[in-house]
């Protein structure tokens, strides 16, 4: 069997990463809350044991608290604020804030 060395494992983790966010987001808007939280949380677990950043523009889809997928307007309010983007979990109340110019 052939060793794999470590930047080649990191692709394949960040590949397998972005098609679990990407199905999380499917199962999502398809009311299956439970399945797009389990891919979220396998997400996360293959980027920490591979010591992969999760892409900014899904990593600012996930509830830091709950870690709920979020989908605008399903269940995340977006609101706009003195230069700010504050997104709310419906699910768990938690507010994120970034800045926007």
């Amino acid at each position: 069997m052939r060793k794999i060395d470590k930047k080649t494992a990191r692709k394949i983790a960040m590949e397998r990463i972005k098609i679990l966010l990407q199905l999380a987001d499917q199962r999502m808007r398809e009311n299956e809350e439970d399945l797009a939280k389990r891919y979220v949380n396998l997400a996360l677990l293959i980027s920490k044991k591979y010591n992969v950043r999760i892409p900014r523009d899904m990593k600012y889809r996930i509830c830091k608290k709950c870690k709920l997928f979020i989908v605008p307007g399903k269940n995340a309010r977006v609101r706009l604020k003195k230069g700010k983007v504050v997104i709310t979990c419906l699910n768990c109340g938690y507010k994120k804030r970034y800045k926007y110019k």
